[in-house]
């Protein structure tokens, strides 16, 4: 009977040495501190923001997440561990390289233990957001876009707005609509708890100058149709001494060399001051001797204009005030 026994126990010894070992090795590998943090960058690499946001620690209620998006990623590559240090309490700060659009990166991030799976392997959590925040100004706009996200900042004023952004990940604001544009400005976060700052700088495109260029001038011809002195509603016009005798001629010499800017107000848009040259010919009767001479001169004229968005791609044009 001692023989029996023996045999059995060395087995049951057996099995539990390999229960532990292979305990050990799966907390030291697919439930390790290091395997967490890849979960969290494989979401990232796919783009895949939901699940990203759904685990532990990612936390951003202090900034909009509104950039927490998957058109705002652009992926990563080559991601691989580069170290774990255990820094005690349950805390561990993992280093993890990886490769996206702008190039090769590293970040470290912060995780605690906060329980335990099955009895036996260990729960991770981020001890600090694995976020960045941008506080991001967007100038003569609401809109703007984050690499292939369309965003509004939902303001009528240029106060800054705080937005949450994953790290890691190249991020490249700007505007390009219609009329306007903004040079595109880039942030590389690479490190949770950064902040950054950014302004984009939203101006009127080539399109939106031809247009109220178009406009002026459109709106110049039909000023010198008008066969009088004074034309209505025109930026030009001019006195003659005597009797006018014919009907005036109107031509436009020099168009006015149109800009557009931002405008005070928000949302608005003028044409700054410019200058252009008008020119009148008609005869005049002297009431001293009878005579009749022509008038024949240059007539200078300036402009300025406010302009008013009335639909995505239309725009009004009225005088300044």
């Amino acid at each position: 009977m001692r023989r029996t026994v023996i045999p059995w126990v060395a087995a049951f010894g057996i099995l539990a040495l390999a229960t532990v070992g292979g305990v050990a090795l799966a907390n030291a590998t697919i439930f390790s501190a290091g395997s967490f943090v890849h979960i969290y960058l494989d979401a990232i690499a796919r783009g895949d923001a939901e699940n990203a946001l759904e685990l532990p620690g990612v936390d951003a209620t202090e900034a909009s997440t509104a950039l927490l998006d998957p058109e705002a990623l652009t992926g990563l590559e080559s991601v691989r561990q580069v170290s774990d240090v255990d820094l005690g309490d349950g805390l561990h700060r993992v280093g993890y390289a990886w490769v996206s659009s702008g190039g090769p990166g590293t970040s470290e991030f912060l995780v605690e233990r906060i329980g335990t799976r099955f009895g036996l392997f260990p729960e991770w959590g981020f001890a600090e957001s694995p976020t960045a925040t941008v506080s991001l100004t967007v100038s003569n706009d609401s809109a703007f876009f984050v690499n292939g996200l369309q965003a509004d900042t939902g303001q009528d004023s240029d106060d800054a707005v705080n937005y949450a952004l994953f790290v890691p990940g190249d991020y490249s604001f700007g505007h390009d609509s219609s009329f306007l544009t903004a040079a595109p400005q880039a942030i590389v976060a690479d490190a949770p708890g950064s902040r950054f700052e950014t302004t984009i700088e939203v101006e009127a495109n080539a399109r939106f100058v031809e247009q109220v260029r178009a406009k002026v001038d459109e709106y110049l011809d039909q000023c010198v149709t008008q066969k009088v002195l004074f034309p209505t509603g025109c930026p030009f016009g001019r006195a003659v001494e005597n009797r006018v005798v014919s009907a005036p001629e109107w031509s436009v010499v020099t168009y006015p060399d149109i800009r557009v800017e931002a405008g005070r107000g928000f949302d608005t848009w003028v044409v700054p001051t410019a200058s252009g040259t008008a020119h009148l010919v008609v005869d005049v009767k002297s009431l001293f001797d009878g005579s009749v001479a022509a008038f024949d001169e240059d007539v200078p004229f300036e402009v300025d204009y406010l302009i008013r968005f009335t639909g995505p791609s239309t725009i009004t044009i009225e005088e300044s005030p």
